[in-house]
């Protein structure tokens, strides 16, 4: 069991480190994009802070907010939280479909028929590589999310004024990024195993080539 578990984790690391297009760097390469990541998830949770509060000062005193800035005044709230639960549950609905489903073509192309086996792997890659970039936007975005929650929860405890704002809706917008990041991975893994399952994810074969005519 041991054995297992000590050569399963590799193989776990390597595969996160492909689904955040991260598997071409070095170890170190690959320490400081995610230290990188979470300074810039921490700067943004301290400007939400700035923002919210400089937001909410303009509007006791009566100033005219924008929409962003009334948004930033407000806070967390029933109208920000429930965007990732929906997220969420269409993504795990859709990952379902996939696992269950038939290979399909790459979408915006010709129909399957008219597609070489080639191309039909070539395609997949290509979503393949913007679903991965889709999971990467959403991770940074619940990153994000959650140091602001982080943020706000300690500037609340010391007292900062405005701080602790909508934090109990905060908690289940950062919920609900974290579910939508989880279904997206669920379904970017079950896309991943259909590229598998017709040898997509392998470097192109000399047989994929033979008989097509040059372009």
């Amino acid at each position: 069991m041991r054995d297992r578990d000590s050569a399963g984790a590799p193989a776990r690391l390597a595969l996160a480190a492909e689904l955040l297009l991260l598997d071409g760097l070095a170890l170190a390469g690959r320490a400081a994009a995610l230290v990188l990541a979470a300074a810039v998830a921490a700067g943004w949770g301290f400007a939400a802070l700035a923002l919210h509060q400089q937001a909410l000062t303009a509007r006791t005193g009566g100033a005219s907010l924008s929409p962003l800035g009334a948004l930033f005044a407000s806070g967390s709230s029933a109208l920000t939280a429930w965007p990732g639960w929906l997220a969420a549950v269409i993504l795990g609905v859709s990952a379902s479909r996939i696992r269950r489903g038939p290979v399909e073509p790459p979408a915006g192309r010709s129909t399957a028929g008219e597609l070489s086996a080639a191309a039909v792997r070539a395609g997949l890659r290509r979503e393949y590589v913007g679903a991965r970039l889709i999971l990467i936007a959403v991770s940074g975005l619940t990153l994000a999310d959650l140091a602001r929650l982080a943020v706000s929860g300690i500037a609340a405890l010391l007292g900062v004024s405005g701080a602790g704002d909508g934090l109990p809706w905060m908690g289940v917008e950062v919920a609900g990024l974290g579910a939508a990041t989880a279904a997206l991975t669920f379904w970017v893994l079950s896309f991943r195993r259909q590229l598998e399952r017709v040898g997509a994810l392998e470097a192109p074969h000399a047989h994929d080539t033979v008989g097509e005519p040059p372009s």
